[in-house]
């Protein structure tokens, strides 16, 4: 039994890889289940054997990302101390892994474009954003505590932070030109510059 779900969970991560290529390459709404069938090689009915839906392997898209994204961000941070270095490995760790997979990236855009009309993807970057929310503000309120640095509105100051990356995220998927390398070498200087020391 566990071989089987093992082999199952391989088999859906197979599809979300076609299915990323299949919505980068023609977008999400000229995209069929035939495309993504034929990108992973096998018939629209093993995809229906996984996901009932496009729409099921967008969402299974998204639920993914999220996983690996908050997963790697609670390691990346755990053993940092000070809640400026764990601020700023968070912003390495976005760029990081947008060097590693552009295509995963270029997927959310796609993700982000139907929450516009699709209340469950919608709200389900909500909840995203709450949970970023929720590390950002609680870093800012430990380095209050330990008089790293003092933040007024923390809500709007993690706001503004999220919203820097997702400008780079949007960027790169667009443009594919930024020099990341670069832009990750100077995250500690910018975070720095936005929280100077108390």
């Amino acid at each position: 039994m566990r071989g089987n779900k093992a082999s199952a969970e391989t088999r859906k991560k197979q599809i979300i890889v076609a299915a990323m290529r299949c919505f980068q390459r023609k977008g999400y709404v000229n995209t069929t289940v035939d495309d993504i069938a034929a990108e992973y090689g096998l018939s629209k009915g093993s995809i229906y054997w996984y996901y009932s839906s496009k729409k099921a392997v967008l969402i299974d898209i998204f639920r993914y990302w999220m996983e690996e994204t908050l997963t790697g961000i609670s390691a990346e941070i755990a053993l940092l101390k000070s809640p400026r270095d764990k601020l700023v490995r968070m912003g390495e760790f976005f760029i990081k892994s947008l060097m590693k997979d552009l295509e995963l990236y270029g997927s959310m855009m796609v993700f982000w474009g139907t929450a516009f009309e699709d209340e469950t993807m919608r709200q389900m970057i909500i909840d995203l954003y709450r949970k970023y929310d929720e590390i950002v503000t609680s870093l800012l309120y430990q380095g209050e505590d330990l008089g790293e640095f003092a933040v007024p509105d923390k809500k709007t100051f993690s706001t503004i932070m999220i919203s820097m990356i997702e400008g780079l995220i949007v960027r790169q998927v667009m443009s594919k030109s930024l020099d990341l390398r670069k832009i990750r070498q100077e995250v500690k200087t910018i975070v720095d510059r936005l929280l100077p020391q108390a």
